[in-house]
């Protein structure tokens, strides 16, 4: 018998677990964000499913980052009055918003799992 080479669903010992849809930078800093948790607690669906969101919101991050670093976060546009003016790039708005998600992810993610403790609900403060 031939001796198989190991896989390349393997890293370092760990699976690595493929998300349909994923890419492969996303697919990697999933599986570095679920390693990196699973070392911390076991984690539900739905702690899994955020991991999911954040590697995505996180790789989206870095394009968008790319992006402006080499276009700059403004353009030059010329009026129909021939003044010319400054708009913010679109990438730029994206930026902002992927930073803000990314951090209500992992203040949600260290609630449950770094301090083991169940988050509020945040509608409890308006129906609770």
């Amino acid at each position: 018998k031939k001796k198989k080479k190991p896989s390349a669903n393997h890293t370092q010992g760990a699976a690595i677990k493929k998300k349909k849809g994923m890419t492969a930078q996303q697919t990697k800093k999933y599986n570095d964000l679920l390693n990196a948790y699973e070392k911390r607690a076991d984690l539900t669906p739905g702690q899994q499913q955020l991991l999911y969101t954040l590697a995505c919101v996180i790789i989206e991050e870095k394009h968008l980052q790319d992006y402006c670093d080499e276009h700059g976060t403004c353009y030059a546009m010329t009026a129909k009055s021939g003044d010319v003016m400054n708009r913010m790039r679109p990438e730029w708005q994206q930026l902002k918003e992927a930073r803000h998600r990314k951090q209500i992810i992992i203040t949600r993610l260290e609630n449950w799992i770094g301090e083991g403790k169940e988050v509020a609900d945040e509608a409890d403060k308006y129906f609770g």
